[in-house]
């Protein structure tokens, strides 16, 4: 990728590095693009997941899904969303990542449809009476492990 194409483009930039596993790359560049909206603040918490930073990208990404409310606003983009239920998730917040998981549809994004792919596997790991908890969403902090990288932009 072109410098030229790179600069109109910072999000598929920062995709052709995390795809590349240059994660430190791509933070830094996330840092220099210098942009403080959405899709960056976004882009740096999957850097930072990625890169196994998990408390700072617990910060970030709930800031952003939550920006300044008590709860998710509804027009929160369901990948943000998802990103921070990883987030969550991998640090062993099981019950909030999947209330989160819960309210998203597979169809809305490509990394949801796998996060609930990833969740299902996960519950038929489960004993009886475990299965029987998430059915009430009472949900065991028993790990779960994720099958690509964490997070997406």
């Amino acid at each position: 990728m072109t410098e030229k194409t790179s600069a109109q483009n910072p999000i598929e930039h920062i995709r052709q590095l995390l795809k590349a596993k240059e994660y430190e790359k791509a933070l830094l560049y996330v840092d220099q693009v210098g942009q403080n909206n959405s899709p960056m603040k976004n882009a740096r918490g999957v850097c930072l997941l990625r890169q196994g930073k998990i408390e700072p990208a617990l910060k970030l990404l709930r800031d952003l899904n939550f920006a300044g409310q008590i709860c998710i606003p509804s027009d929160t983009p369901p990948l943000y969303q998802a990103n921070y239920a990883t987030a969550l998730l991998m640090k062993g917040y099981n019950q909030e990542a999947l209330e989160i998981l819960s309210g998203l549809k597979a169809r809305q994004h490509p990394y949801v449809a796998a996060m609930h792919e990833t969740i299902a596997e996960w519950k038929r790991g489960l004993n009886p009476f475990q299965r029987l908890g998430c059915l009430l969403r009472l949900y065991p902090r028993k790990p779960v492990s994720l099958k690509y990288p964490p997070g997406s932009l």
